[in-house]
């Protein structure tokens, strides 16, 4: 029995440590850090189809279109040149406040015959000076500060050159997305223990409901019971506090490459078809380190005893009849907690490299029927290219210093006043904290974006595009615990496009959206499956809409566009940054094209920027501070086209 005790007392003391040095890396998704910088940096976007609502296998604009299907730049009549240069909204400053309650418990402690022992503890997110006494937890809040900023990795080129009349190739460059979140700070928990003797039994020591404490001295196979009267208040409550720093350095970057795609196009009379071919490439960097010390400022801690020697009935009969002894403070020998101020007890570690690259396919065809009628279809991604990431340096582990339990039952022993060293010179090694687990695969494999694409294009009476996307990947993400992962899978896409000229006059306009059907969800979230079935009460949803229209004014042509997006979301859930839509969540653009020229500026907003730059907008003296339109952030790209 005792054996196994020390062993229930070693696991749950070593969960206390274990959940100190996991504690900042566990929390870091509501508490963040004090102290953190994430860059996000993006490759210019493009507008192909002002107002048109998006690309389509059937509509062609040059290396602009290849990426959606290949077979479209066969249709291409003269050379081109592009080039895009874009800026992006810059750096913020955010403060954040977050709430986090404070855990406490109890363990036990002693090894008596009659009952068992609890000591209660708890973990306070705070420093010792703004701790009261006693093991009340609260809610606490903390701030942390993030410095946000957008950015642009290049500038887009792009080339398209008819060989001859049948043969057409194109290259177009493309820019990383990169990703950097780097946090860092040093965050307190507070260890206190604290034991109530009311009504314990400890061994041979007990202390009944009325703070009386009762010792069993056996010699000889006779057993005597020495009784005293209430004993010193600061026996029987004691506690013992222990400060300790997280320091947590988290630094974790992404790097997705999709540097160029290369395109070759051919034709037979009426038949289009066309190749592209889009090596993709990526590296991670995982490097995140929190360590766990004893302040260097801890204060002495102590236990206190009953000073009498448990071998001698004299000495023990003097001390239970004396209140000078058993009810005040000289009648206790103070017991030491010997801790290590500064020391490092614990050390977690979760860091690694990952890099994989693969090479897209994609196959496009087209047909025009006639002079008003095309069909198109586009296999993306024919040959199932996927990321297989492979890990290079892992180490995932937490390391911390073992617990001294062999005192445990001793604790308060009478006559002892030995100093207990809690953490033990051994250090312990496992692979799990806090109920997760730390390890890091050595390959990890992402499946890119496989699609089938169809479509067909009336130019008569006026233009209608219809294409049907189906994505052939299931998207997987992530939930509270494996049971909650939401699967989607069957997700199909429907676009449509319209374009018509006003009467006579010299003006077009054009409209567009996006559908998206409802797929086959399964997941064991219920508020999940809920929210999903509620998107799509109708059968289908919304994600795109675009409207824009072209002004001729003698052979100037003017053109403008707005929209809004939900797309960029499904772009990032299936790991897809080759997207030219990746970010245009809302956005406005217009252009100019004059014979061979065409000069185009699209204006996106950035969320994040303009969610940074509206915390850092300070409050004014009365009420409560607004969101304006002035404090929308944007990503803007000046693009430039020229045929030849």
């Amino acid at each position: 029995m005792l054996k196994m005790r020390q062993v229930k007392r070693g696991v749950v003391l070593t969960t206390l440590i274990i959940l100190l040095a996991f504690a900042s890396l566990a929390q870091a998704a509501d508490v963040d850090f004090p102290f953190g910088t994430v860059k996000l940096k993006l490759s210019p976007s493009e507008d192909p189809f002002p107002g048109f609502g998006d690309y389509y296998t059937t509509i062609d604009r040059g290396m602009k279109s290849a990426l959606w299907n290949p077979a479209s730049l066969g249709k291409l009549k003269l050379s081109e040149a592009y080039f895009g240069l874009a800026t992006a909204a810059g750096g913020y400053n955010v403060d954040r406040t977050a709430k986090i309650t404070e855990p406490s418990g109890t363990f036990e402690v002693g090894a008596g015959s009659g009952g068992n022992s609890y000591m209660n503890y708890a973990l306070f997110y705070r420093y010792p000076a703004q701790i009261d006494s006693g093991l009340a937890t609260k809610e606490v809040e903390v701030k942390s500060n993030l410095n946000y900023s957008t950015d642009v990795s290049g500038n887009d080129f792009s080339a398209a050159q008819k060989v001859n009349d049948w043969l057409t190739i194109g290259f177009a460059s493309y820019n990383p997305v990169e990703g950097d979140l780097d946090l860092a700070g040093n965050f307190p928990v507070t260890g206190r223990m604290a034991m109530n003797m009311y009504g314990k039994n400890m061994g041979q020591l007990q202390i009944n409901n009325q703070g009386h404490l009762f010792y069993e001295f056996k010699f000889g196979g006779v057993t005597t019971t020495y009784e005293s009267g209430p004993v010193w208040p600061g026996f029987l409550s004691q506690e013992a506090t222990i400060p300790f720093i997280n320091m947590s350095e988290l630094r974790n970057d992404l790097n997705v490459q999709a540097p160029y795609v290369g395109t070759v196009a051919a034709h037979h009379d009426k038949f289009y078809a066309g190749l592209n071919v889009l090596p993709v490439s990526a590296n991670a960097v995982i490097d995140n380190d929190v360590r766990t010390a004893v302040s260097a400022a801890a204060a002495d801690q102590y236990l206190w005893t009953p000073n009498f020697d448990p071998n001698n009935q004299t000495d023990i009969n003097n001390w239970v009849t004396d209140p000078n002894k058993y009810g005040t403070q000289a009648g206790y020998a103070g017991k030491l907690l010997d801790i290590p101020q500064g020391e490092l007890v614990a050390d977690t570690k979760y860091r690694g490299y990952y890099n994989g690259s693969t090479a897209r396919l994609d196959l496009g065809m087209m047909y025009d029927v006639n002079d008003w009628c095309t069909v198109g279809l586009d296999l993306e991604n024919l040959n199932g290219a996927s990321l297989n990431m492979k890990g290079n340096g892992l180490a995932s582990y937490l390391t911390y210093r073992d617990i001294n339990t062999q005192e445990a039952n001793n604790i308060f022993n009478p006559g002892d006043s030995s100093p207990w060293k809690i953490f033990s010179d051994s250090w312990v090694t496992t692979f799990e904290a806090g109920g997760q687990n730390l390890y890091l695969e050595p390959e990890k494999n992402y499946p890119l974006p496989k699609r089938v694409r169809f479509g067909f294009c009336l130019k008569r009476p006026f233009l209608i595009a219809i294409d049907y996307e189906a994505n052939q990947n299931p998207i997987v993400i992530p939930g509270s615990t494996e049971a909650d992962n939401l699967a989607i899978s069957d997700l199909a896409l429907l676009r449509i496009g319209l374009e018509t000229q006003v009467f006579a006059f010299p003006w077009v306009l054009r409209g567009g959206t996006t559908l998206a059907f409802k797929p086959t969800v399964t997941t064991g979230d219920t508020k999940a499956q809920d929210s999903i079935n509620k998107a799509f009460k109708y059968g289908v949803l919304p994600l795109k809409l675009d409207l824009g229209t072209t002004i001729n004014f003698w052979s100037y042509l003017f053109d403008n566009s707005l929209g809004v997006s939900a797309l960029p979301l499904l772009s990032i859930l299936q790991v897809d940054t080759t997207n030219a839509d990746l970010s245009k969540m809302a956005y406005y653009s217009f252009g100019l094209t004059k014979d061979a020229w065409q000069v185009h500026y699209l204006l996106q907003a950035d969320p994040l920027a303009s969610a940074a730059a509206y915390n850092q907008k300070p409050s004014p003296p009365t009420g409560s501070k607004q969101f304006e339109l002035s404090d929308v952030k944007y990503l803007q790209t000046l693009a430039v086209t020229y045929r030849f």
